[in-house]
């Protein structure tokens, strides 16, 4: 059994905390948190759904939610009444978990 944390994660992990204290500090309202934690969900979804994707029309797919996801992302965050310090972080933290998301070892590659 493995217990070594490695980059991918600590990133996820870290991406995710920061993101969702971000979203819970700055915003005022339970509709906008649900928005942003559906960003994060979808943009992960697609990421891991991606890794398995056998078909290349399945991949596109994925590559389209994703960049959806991060142009909802983008769009809410303009538009959300925040310093811009809380923007720049959530933006960071939401890349920081993609970047997890995507490097996170597979079990079908360690087979």
């Amino acid at each position: 059994m493995e217990n070594i944390i490695t980059l991918p994660r600590l990133a996820l992990s870290m991406g995710i905390l920061l993101y969702l204290l971000c979203i819970w500090l700055g915003c005022p309202q339970l509709e906008d948190k649900a928005y942003f934690l559906a960003m994060l969900v979808m943009g992960v979804f697609a990421i891991a759904a991606h890794r398995q994707a056998a078909d290349a029309r399945f991949a596109g797919l994925c590559r389209l939610v994703l960049l959806l996801a991060s142009g909802l992302l983008l769009v809410g965050v303009w538009n959300m009444p925040l310093a811009l310090t809380y923007e720049c972080l959530v933006v960071a933290a939401w890349f920081a978990c993609m970047y997890g998301a995507a490097l996170w070892p597979s079990r079908a590659c360690a087979s």
